[in-house]
C-alpha cells in the first residue's frame, strides 16, 4: 500500500504534466453547488479542493469559499484560478476548522482516494452546520467504465491509493460517517454529452452523488 506521502506526490507529479485536462471543464462544477442549494455569502468548503474548479464556481456565484488538498501543486493551481477562495494544504482527516463553521461541504471525486474516509466524513460532519448540507461524488465498483480503466487498461495507478465501491458500501459507509442521505444521483458530468449513459439504472452508474445532512 502507498504512502500518504507517495499520494501526494502522485498528484503533484499529475497536476504538472496534466495540468485541467486531468479534470472535466470548469463549467460542469456548477451542479455541485446546485446541488447544495448555495446562496450568496454562505461559508463553502471544497475537501480535496484539486486546482480550484469547484472553488472558482463556488467565488462566481458570491458564496466564501474555503478548499484543502494534499497537492501543493494543485492548490498553486487553485490560487490562481480561484483568487477569492481561501486554499490550504492539509489531509481530509484532520480539517483546519472550528465546529460547525460550513453552510456546505463538497468532496468530489476525492474520498475514493482517503487512507481513512470514516475519519474524513467525521471531520466533515464536525465543520458543517447542524443544518447544512454536504454533496459528495464517489465512483461505482459496478460500473463497465471503472472495471476497463482498472482491470484492462491500468489507469488507476496504486499511488494514487484510488478505489470503488458498490451503491449499497458508499451508502453504509456514509451513513456510518454521521450522515443522513437526502438523495443520490447519478454523476451529471456524462449527461451534458452525447451519451447514453444516463439510461443505465443507478446502481449502474459511473459515479453516485450522494447529498447528505448531518
Amino acid at each position: 500500500m502507498p504512502t500518504q506521502a507517495a499520494v501526494q506526490r502522485w498528484f503533484n507529479r499529475t497536476y504538472s504534466e496534466r495540468g485541467l485536462s486531468y479534470l472535466r471543464p470548469s463549467e460542469f462544477y456548477a451542479i455541485f453547488l446546485e446541488y447544495l442549494q448555495a446562496r450568496p455569502g454562505q461559508r463553502l468548503l471544497d475537501v480535496g479542493c484539486g486546482p480550484g474548479l469547484l472553488l472558482g464556481e463556488a467565488v462566481r456565484s458570491g458564496a466564501r469559499s474555503w478548499g484543502v488538498d494534499l497537492s501543493q501543486t494543485a492548490l498553486a493551481m487553485a490560487r490562481r484560478g480561484a483568487p477569492g477562495a481561501r486554499v490550504a494544504c492539509s489531509n481530509a482527516e484532520t480539517l483546519p476548522f472550528r465546529d460547525g463553521w460550513f453552510d456546505g461541504v463538497t468532496c468530489i471525486g476525492t474520498l475514493e482516494h482517503f487512507f481513512s474516509p470514516e475519519r474524513a466524513l467525521a471531520e466533515m460532519r464536525r465543520v458543517l452546520k447542524p443544518e447544512g448540507r454536504a454533496c459528495i461524488m464517489v465512483p461505482s465498483s459496478r460500473a463497465l467504465k471503472w472495471w476497463l480503466e482498472a482491470k484492462l487498461l491500468r489507469i488507476h495507478e496504486e499511488d494514487s491509493h484510488e478505489r470503488a465501491a458498490t451503491l449499497e458500501e458508499w451508502r453504509e459507509l456514509l451513513s456510518r460517517g454521521g450522515f443522513t442521505i437526502e438523495r443520490i444521483e447519478r454523476d451529471e458530468w456524462p449527461r451534458r454529452r452525447p451519451s447514453a449513459w444516463h439510461l443505465v439504472p443507478l446502481r449502474w452508474a459511473t459515479q453516485y452523488v450522494f447529498l447528505l445532512r448531518p
